[in-house]
């Protein structure tokens, strides 16, 4: 089943490009099949470990499987990948071909989160920024090979240190192969798994994003198509905190020690930072870039703490991120396609004439600064928790972005919703939006009531990896 979960949204996305004439539908059933597998890995899993594993060797003189399987944190990350494109391909109003790369982009997501080889997720790393690319050219704003070019430069700059750092942990530690499993079983030492940890660090800080390397973050989100598709895709691409928690930490733990000092303050001090920013936004898209920022550098400060509520808080505020931030993106393309407008500054009023999309917006609003009760504010919690017991000076810095994230966000949202209104009224929602909403309400409540049904998953993961630098007590 795990084959058929990575491998179909490919393959859908090539007919799609093929034979455009089959339309959303074939998209959205796509969709939800892919959904429907991981739902049934999730009931399924056992509950500890690597499960649906498989491996096949591919390159077996160099040591390269293509070798696939789910711990609890992918599992988790798998759902939230699925969910997202369904309601985006659901929801989005964007041409044949935009949900076509959509399609194919979510495998490369998908294995990210599965590889048990190095190698393959170095590949599945790259190349889920084909896809991305390709909207963006396409289907972006006028200013789209700005964002092109600065979104290129950053991935090169991080991806050649990254590809030396794959070649050092294998070839300098003496493991047999670049399955996950060969290389744990002798982590690299000494002065090499200082620069192999660089190499790691500026690859994974690139996607994190993490604070001085976010800066192609905004330029890439106000470029893109404004439905929101293609800025949800985005949000799911930031894998830096996944990438850091199951490659570089375990692999070079050594190297880690070196650079954690300097790596938490650069946590609290970005989502410090961003939220700063995000207050200055000029419109939508670039307010829940910098709040992207802000929450990713809160969730990095977590893991970075080395304690095992501090990894379980940071896995599951991504997870929940990827939900609230990609439905935020996707509900603002709503918003587009009645005002023709994502500026924040102007005034709007538009409670008058949609209500529905007036609460609507203050539920994913609140999910998104972690209101108790909805899907933030588990992760923040475990987070700031963890984090304390190693700084808690730092701890304090980054939790001031937790307070400014309501100050922004609900200053935005009532110049857009609650002042005066504007002449032209605009609809409600319809039922394609009512279903979404829905779904994303449920699903936040559920994240936010009942965490538990994810944590108990995560929980072993944080463990071990608290155990390897000392955060376990």
């Amino acid at each position: 089943m795990i084959h058929l979960g990575l491998w179909l949204p490919l393959l859908a996305g090539l007919v799609l490009l093929l034979w455009p004439g089959l339309g959303r539908g074939f998209a959205v059933l796509t969709s939800l099949a892919s959904l429907a597998v991981s739902l049934y890995l999730f009931a399924e899993y056992p509950g500890e470990g690597v499960a649906y594993a498989s491996q096949t060797p591919f390159l077996l003189e160099a040591g390269v499987y293509y070798a696939v399987g789910l711990d609890g944190a992918g599992l988790l990350l798998w759902l939230a990948v699925n969910l997202v494109v369904l309601l985006g391909v659901w929801l989005a109003d964007v041409p044949v071909r935009f949900l076509a790369y959509t399609l194919m982009m979510q495998t490369g997501l998908l294995g990210i989160f599965a590889a048990q080889d190095l190698v393959f997720f170095y590949f599945f790393f790259e190349a889920s920024l084909i896809p991305a690319l390709l909207m963006l050219w396409f289907y972006g704003g006028s200013e789209r090979l700005r964002a092109i070019y600065t979104f290129a430069l950053f991935t090169l700059v991080g991806s050649l240190p990254m590809l030396a750092a794959v070649f050092a942990v294998r070839f300098l530690s003496g493991a047999e192969s670049f399955l996950y499993t060969d290389l744990a079983a002798k982590p690299l030492a000494g002065p090499a798994a200082t620069w192999a940890f660089l190499g790691f660090l500026v690859a994974f800080a690139v996607k994190t994003p993490l604070f001085p390397l976010h800066a192609w973050l905004p330029s890439f989100h106000q470029q893109n198509h404004p439905s929101g598709l293609a800025d949800a895709l985005g949000t799911l691409y930031k894998v830096g905190i996944f990438a850091f928690f199951k490659w570089a930490i375990p692999l070079v733990p050594e190297g880690f020690r070196e650079w954690q000092g300097l790596l938490l303050f650069l946590a609290a001090f970005g989502a410090l930072y961003a939220a700063w920013l995000a207050f200055s936004a000029p419109d939508w898209k670039t307010l829940l870039a910098y709040a992207g920022v802000s929450h990713m550098g809160l969730a990095a400060l977590g893991l970075f703490s080395g304690t095992p509520e501090g990894a379980v808080g940071a896995l599951y505020l991504l997870g929940a991120s990827m939900v609230y931030s990609s439905a935020m993106f996707l509900f603002v393309g709503r918003v587009y396609a009645r005002t023709g407008s994502l500026e924040t500054r102007p005034v709007r009023g538009l409670a008058r004439y949609a209500p529905g999309l007036y609460v609507l917006g203050m539920f994913l609003l609140m999910a998104m600064i972690g209101l108790p009760g909805l899907s933030g504010f588990p992760g923040e919690l475990m987070v700031l928790l963890g984090a304390y017991r190693v700084a808690p000076w730092l701890t304090f810095l980054a939790f001031l972005s937790v307070i400014a994230a309501a100050a922004y966000a609900l200053t935005a949202f009532q110049r857009l919703f609650q002042e005066a209104p504007q002449a032209q009224a605009v609809s409600d929602m319809d039922a394609r939006e009512w279903a979404f909403a829905g779904v994303t309400v449920g699903v936040l409540l559920l994240m936010g009531l009942y965490p538990r049904l994810f944590t108990a998953y995560l929980e072993p993961l944080g463990r071990a990896l608290g155990a390897l630098f000392g955060g376990a007590s």
